[in-house]
């Protein structure tokens, strides 16, 4: 076991967390190279690593630290990754962890239904790239962070509200010494009582009145007049209305009002009158003053207090709601993910069906049948458009890897200009302006596709009333922040609101959107900036408000594709000379079955047909004469991966080929297979038939 120490500033351009922000990533896998790999790729993260290379060591961190992120081999000894995540989710503290399964074998659809069944957020298969596994651990990590922030947000809150509490009691205390001083008011002076007669208008005070009102009762003569001038203008009218009405009814009356004393304080007064008749029947108001001045001030303080944490309050919840929705449209991005990936491998294997029977078509039709011929050929060619189509899909569900290749830029844009006029609408103009010499650069095709139309999206809505939008490129000795060298710019520039400063500013960060709530996830540009990070390149912003966005895309320029030579003729190919075999096609789905084992029929190969693994075994039992098997892999109960252990073991000599929907293999583990991407065509199946079969002919 080792406890790594957090790493400097991550590679990748963003920041390191604070040391209070750094959470305990635990690497559990029993082959120490592989947890050193794991411990380079995820240094860069800032974040503190913990090595476990047994489930037993494993569970020992989990009792004893508190962990953010288990990441988890699913092969081991003991225990395996499945088992550990069981218990981890079975102890109370850790049923919401982040659990991530690394596999190099046990990477099928069922494996990944079981890991997620114990508990596991996501399936990373090996090899790992490294860049898209730091990546997925960040995000589990940040979402712990702020689970963290939001912990201590309430506690914050929790103490605030104690202290608003103990605040309130506070002002309940004083307001209770309040009245217990003004009980002793006759005493110290803070109140006085008065008499008037309406129908003289005399007053008759006593010594705290006039100390109340802040007079010398040897020069102040107490009128209606000179006594209305200390009541504060606002409730001098409201004053003289109750004292009339006191005098027409007799009814006693109440009243709190200010007074402004000569010094120029204000203080806050309430009064109390009852109405006594004398001898002669004429009416007087006797009653007492009150200074209430500190029970109003008090009563402000608790109102601002209130005032206060109700702000306050406010402000926590947004903030509460806000990282709840970051939560919600990580989540949203990978549910679409995973049902995006299995829509395009389910078309995959419709397009395998497609084009196979289409290919059998054409060679059995009259060659002097230029319509039909051209029918074909159409929908040969709505089917390829649709096989590239799925690889845009499974670029987006992250189930294929980055492979990087050498292509021009003019040449990709060009190639994905319908696609990028459908997203834009009849609103948007879109330009396209590149030197006939650009150097090429060398990227990933789909993930570079799937950023250029990210950020044709982006422009777009930056433009709701419509406009243009222009892609050009040119060469540069160097680029910001990167190592000298040469260098591509692409520049994607529209004519939309632009931004200012601050919304710049922000723009890259992962979940920072201005689309509002359901309208986009805030992933876009962040992770264009990580395409372009990890392929030695770099994202550069520019905005005007009013006057629009530029996005610049620095790539490192590579090698001058070369010219395609003359060649002669090709030969015949080498599966024209292989002798008539006996085929086995396994596969669940019938019509890519079917249209597989039509293909082998029409090279003169026979053929026999099984939906499963287990009935593959079965038939091989039962008919040992089979010269080679192509196999699906992703099927029920096992895969063709497996299937082609099983055949290794009883028939070392079998050739097997192995099938997939999907844009990336799986890893073959200890034994090298063969392997068809689908949809294929007859070429490919004869070319890499000829290749396992030949060395069984030489033989």
């Amino acid at each position: 076991m080792a406890r790594l120490p957090p790493a400097g500033r991550p590679a990748d351009g963003t920041s390191a967390p604070r040391a209070d922000d750094r959470v305990n990533i635990l690497l559990v896998d029993d082959q120490p190279a592989k947890l050193l790999s794991y411990e380079v790729i995820l240094s860069e993260l800032g974040d503190t690593l913990i090595k476990a290379t047994s489930a037993r060591e494993a569970l020992a961190h989990l009792l004893r630290t508190e962990i953010a992120v288990v990441l988890i081999d699913v092969c081991m000894p003991e225990l395996d990754g499945f088992e550990l995540a069981t218990m981890i989710r079975e102890h109370p503290r850790y049923q919401h962890v982040a659990i991530i399964f690394v596999s190099a074998i046990q990477i099928s659809d069922l494996d990944h239904l079981r890991g997620y069944e114990a508990g596991a957020v996501d399936y990373v298969p090996v090899p790992v790239v490294p860049a898209v596994l730091r990546a997925k651990v960040r995000i589990f990590a940040e979402l712990y962070r702020k689970t963290r922030q939001l912990e201590r947000l309430n506690a914050e809150l929790e103490r605030h509200v104690a202290e608003r509490t103990a605040a309130l009691e506070a002002s309940t205390a004083r307001l209770r010494e309040s009245e217990q001083r003004r009980s002793l008011a006759l005493a110290a002076g803070r109140m006085g009582s008065w008499d008037w007669d309406p129908a003289t208008g005399e007053y008759a005070w006593d010594e705290g009145q006039y100390r109340l009102f802040g007079v010398d009762p040897a020069r102040f003569v107490p009128t209606p007049e000179s006594v209305e001038r200390l009541v504060h203008p606002d409730d001098r009218a409201r004053m003289r209305e109750a004292g009339r009405q006191a005098a027409l009814t007799g009814e006693p009356f109440d009243a709190e009002f200010r007074i402004v004393r000569p010094d120029g304080e204000t203080l806050w007064c309430v009064t109390g009158a009852a109405t006594t008749t004398d001898a002669a029947g004429r009416r007087r108001l006797s009653g007492v003053t009150h200074d209430i001045t500190a029970r109003k001030r008090a009563e402000e303080a608790l109102l601002d207090l209130n005032r206060d944490l109700k702000r306050r309050i406010e402000e926590r919840t947004r903030e509460r709601e806000a990282a709840l929705a970051q939560l919600f449209e990580a989540q949203k991005l990978d549910t679409i993910g995973q049902l995006t990936g299995g829509v395009a491998h389910d078309f995959n294997n419709l397009l395998m069906a497609v084009l196979g029977s289409l290919e059998l078509l054409e060679k059995r039709m009259d060659p002097e049948d230029a319509r039909a011929r051209r029918l074909v050929d159409n929908a040969v060619q709505g089917a390829r458009r649709g096989a590239a189509l799925t690889q845009r899909l499974l670029a987006f569900a992250r189930r294929q890897e980055l492979r990087p290749e050498t292509a021009a830029v003019a040449g990709l844009v060009e190639g994905m200009r319908e696609l990028l006029e459908r997203a834009l609408g009849p609103s948007v103009r879109l330009a396209a302006a590149f030197p006939p010499d650009l150097p090429p650069i060398r990227i990933d095709v789909n993930q570079f596709e799937l950023a250029l139309l990210n950020l044709a999206v982006n422009a777009r809505d930056a433009m709701p009333g419509g406009g243009a939008i222009t892609l050009d490129g040119s060469t540069a000795a160097d680029g910001p922040d990167l190592p000298p060298g040469a260098y591509v710019r692409i520049r994607v520039a529209d004519t939309g609101a632009g931004m200012d400063e601050a919304t710049l500013a922000k723009a890259t960060e992962p979940f920072f959107t201005t689309k509002g709530p359901g309208k986009g996830t805030g992933l876009g540009l962040s992770m264009v900036q990580g395409l372009m990070a990890q392929s030695g390149g770099a994202l550069r912003l520019s905005s005007v408000p009013g006057r629009g966005t530029t996005v610049d895309l620095w790539l490192p320029a590579a090698p001058a594709l070369a010219a395609p030579a003359l060649a002669p003729a090709p030969p015949e190919p080498r599966f024209a000379a292989i002798r008539p075999c006996t085929i086995l096609v396994v596969d669940d789905d019938a019509l890519v079955r079917t249209g597989t084992a039509a293909m082998l029929e029409d090279l003169g190969h026979a053929t026999l047909e099984v939906a499963s693994a287990g009935e593959a075994l079965v038939l091989l039992r039962a008919n040992p004469a089979v010269d080679a098997v192509v196999t699906d892999h992703a099927m029920p109960g096992m895969t063709g991966l497996d299937l082609a252990r099983r055949l290794r073991e009883a028939y070392p000599a079998l050739p097997v080929i192995l099938a997939t929907g999907y844009a990336e293999l799986p890893s073959d583990g200890d034994i090298p297979v063969p392997r068809l991407s689908k949809p294929f065509t007859q070429e490919d199946l004869a070319s890499l038939l000829a290749t396992v079969l030949a060395p069984v002919a030489a033989a």
